[in-house]
């Protein structure tokens, strides 16, 4: 996280690609969809491509050493992930599913080496996508397992989301660019699926939280009192 004119920006969830990643993607790209609960990478099998996601959310999902599964970070639109992956050859350690109906296009490793090869915009764009995401994922660790109450990293989770880039203002209204359900949320920020539709209940009560057409929407208030300036 980092701290601009008294805003703190939480890096939960990775930026954008730069322009010259996109057009790449879908220039060279085979598009593929994907429906929502599909695992598109799975744990322990090789990645011949990297995923440009153009539409839709995913999440990377670990298990710990009792076969618990969680939501490791999210990926949203205008990201790559497998990567890092594709590049390694190595079995992925994680599993990756669609959270959302997603568009990817599919870009091989052979394509990423020749765009690098010869175009320094390239090669800063790839070391940039695969920091980002360890620094997501370390970001997450710090948020979400800590000394924070569940109340407090619900809130997080929220602040995260909204400082995306996907983030959309209705007058005091933020709406959050992916809806979740509880039991989701809870695997994210480390409560039960009871902790979580309590906290979420008791705000929508209060008019801080409302549901709209499949979306969460966040009231300004709520921000204001419990974490401060949002800086978006």
């Amino acid at each position: 996280m980092y701290t601009v004119n008294s805003c703190t920006y939480l890096q939960w969830v990775d930026p954008p690609v730069v322009e010259s990643v996109v057009s790449h993607a879908t220039s060279k790209g085979v598009k593929v969809s994907y429906k929502k609960g599909t695992t598109i990478l799975h744990e322990g099998e090789l990645v011949q491509n990297a995923h440009f996601l153009a539409k839709g959310w995913v999440a990377y999902y670990v298990n710990n050493l009792r076969g618990e599964s969680k939501i490791a970070c999210l990926v949203g639109p205008k990201r790559v992930f497998g990567l890092g992956e594709a590049f390694d050859m190595l079995p992925i350690n994680s599993s990756v599913k669609a959270i959302e109906d997603c568009e990817n296009y599919l870009v091989s490793k052979a394509d990423l080496i020749e765009s690098m090869a010869d175009n320094l915009e390239a090669r800063i764009a790839v070391i940039s996508i695969l920091y980002n995401r360890l620094r997501c994922v370390i970001e997450g660790v710090n948020l979400f397992s800590s000394l924070l109450s569940p109340k407090e990293r619900l809130i997080n989770f929220f602040v995260s989301m909204l400082q995306s880039y996907e983030c959309k203002k209705h007058g005091d209204w933020f709406e959050l660019p992916v809806n979740l359900s509880h039991e989701r949320i809870g695997e994210i920020i480390g409560a039960s699926r009871v902790t979580v539709s309590r906290i979420i209940s008791k705000y929508k009560i209060t008019g801080k939280l409302k549901n709209c057409k499949n979306k969460l929407y966040v009231h300004r208030e709520l921000i204001l009192e419990e974490y401060g300036e949002i800086g978006i």
